[in-house]
């Protein structure tokens, strides 16, 4: 494809990986972070630094957002010298964080109004999917729009799917977040229990992981758990934070998602202790006060004193 001139604002975990596949394969990057260090990463790699989400907008044919909230996406976009104020019209914004499908809709008919494209474009796959190129997109938007910008999302995901209208891939991503969230109780539980009973747990999630139990999260996240390794692929705090846009949705919809919200009050309770930055594989060290047994390779793992 052409090079294109892409604005990229937000380089945290999934963002820096993400950005630096786009200027590997050619296109010209403006950045923008509100923390000076990745910038000067990237811009190491090629990339021009932008002074704000109007500047890296401006000159852009694509300007794609990886962010944490709705909160930062509403400010980013609409705020002073935010991405609004910069974006020509027929250039496409992306936003490809997680946030509510209905501040998406609302920005999306503000752009509409100024002939600036915009699709919501959140993704899945985890840090590893961000660095490999991997990562499954889920898009809404006006389907025009989509095929324009198809030929930049095929480079940093494998399987790109359309929605429908604006706020269908949130949507999308919200129910994706539920099922991960289950699964992962799902593999906590499994692994507390074997350990307590003083199972081999590396065999456990290895046959586990062969049958009908199998799970992204098991065969993932499993190890790491036994490992005691919490560092972030995803933080506990964002998936939270994913969970409770789903039940503002059931709320919305009249759906009583109690496996959501039991995750959710997990995930809040580990956030109470401090840990929200630690991956979501975490969650576990709430499971083990409640069980007061700690996740061990040793015979039947470890009280807690």
């Amino acid at each position: 494809m052409p090079v294109a001139r892409i604005g990229f604002i937000g380089l945290g975990l999934m963002g820096r990986p993400m950005a630096k596949r786009l200027l590997a394969a050619g296109h010209e990057l403006r950045v923008f972070n509100r923390s000076k260090g990745p910038v000067e990463e990237l811009a190491r790699h090629g990339a021009e630094a932008a002074g704000s989400p109007e500047e890296a907008a401006a000159k852009s044919d694509y300007t794609i957002l990886m962010l944490p909230d709705s909160r930062d996406v509403r400010q980013v976009m609409l705020g002073e010298r935010g991405v609004i104020h910069g974006a020509r019209p027929g250039s496409i914004v992306i936003d490809m964080s997680t946030i509510s499908p209905a501040v998406e809709r609302e920005i999306h008919e503000f752009l509409k109004q100024r002939g600036v494209g915009y699709l919501d474009a959140p993704v899945t796959g985890g840090t590893i999917g961000a660095e490999q190129g991997t990562l499954a997109i889920m898009v809404g938007g006006d389907h025009e729009i989509f095929k324009k910008a198809e030929p930049i999302l095929r480079v940093l995901g494998q399987r790109i799917v359309y929605m429908g209208p604006s706020g269908s891939g949130q949507m999308t991503k919200i129910c994706n977040q539920i099922s991960v969230a289950l699964s992962l109780l799902g593999a906590c539980e499994a692994i507390l229990l074997a350990s307590k009973a003083g199972l081999d747990l590396d065999k456990v999630i290895e046959v586990i992981s062969s049958g009908a139990g199998a799970s992204w999260q098991l065969a993932h996240l499993g190890p790491a758990i036994v490992n005691r390794d919490f560092r972030p692929g995803f933080k506990a705090e964002h998936l939270m934070k994913d969970l409770r846009i789903a039940l503002e949705m059931g709320q919305e919809y009249n759906l009583p998602l109690l496996g959501t919200a039991l995750m959710h009050q997990l995930f809040k309770s580990l956030a109470g202790k401090g840990e929200g930055a630690l991956g979501t594989q975490a969650v576990i060290k709430v499971l083990e006060d409640l069980a007061n047994h700690i996740v061990s390779r040793s015979s039947r793992g470890a009280e807690k004193s």
